[in-house]
């Protein structure tokens, strides 16, 4: 096992067991799914030199949040969803037919992750028989983050469509905003 594959297995044993919740799905943001103990996090109203008024509108308004001390964000990435060998749905379904793929393993405890060191497909396999797998959208570049793995430590775990593997402190412009 390279070191980038040691890297994916250490990041994630502290999840192994740790059951998945408050998943979230829609076409603009992909996939997230969160891990560990619900944390509030708040945005608070900021200045803003945009002349949308939509932008100006949300910066105005204070944001709070309820996420996972681990969040998993599927981000450039084709993802399904699979149960006794068969798709359940994902990514290309209809809106909601993702929907009901991405919510229908909700509750399910993370059993292992597997990752394909040329091309960055990964397989996440759950305790009660679901099993997550992702690859790169053929319209993204070989090197778009498929999936990033925010941390508590404030580190960040990527993995690209190449198979390249980051992990490095996180980047305030690149993150999670749903």
């Amino acid at each position: 096992m390279g070191e980038r594959m040691h890297i994916i297995e250490r990041s994630f044993a502290p999840l192994y067991g740790q059951p998945c919740w408050g998943i979230f799905y829609d076409r603009q943001t992909n996939l997230s799914i969160n891990f560990g103990e619900p944390q509030q996090q708040i945005r608070e109203p900021y200045k803003t030199k945009s002349n949308s008024k939509i932008v100006k509108r949300l910066a105005a308004r204070r944001l709070v949040k309820i996420r996972g001390q681990w969040r998993l964000w599927i981000f450039c990435a084709y993802w399904s969803v699979y149960r006794n060998g068969g798709r359940v749905g994902g990514f290309s379904s209809s809106f909601r037919g993702g929907q009901v793929a991405a919510h229908g393993f909700e509750g399910e405890r993370l059993l292992q992750v597997e990752v394909n060191e040329k091309t960055g497909t990964t397989k996440f396999q759950f305790d009660l028989g679901a099993v997550l797998e992702v690859r790169r959208l053929q319209r993204f570049k070989r090197d778009d983050d498929l999936w990033l793995l925010y941390k508590p430590d404030g580190c960040v775990l990527s993995v690209r469509g190449d198979g390249t593997v980051s992990h490095q402190p996180g980047i305030t412009g690149h993150s999670l905003q749903k």
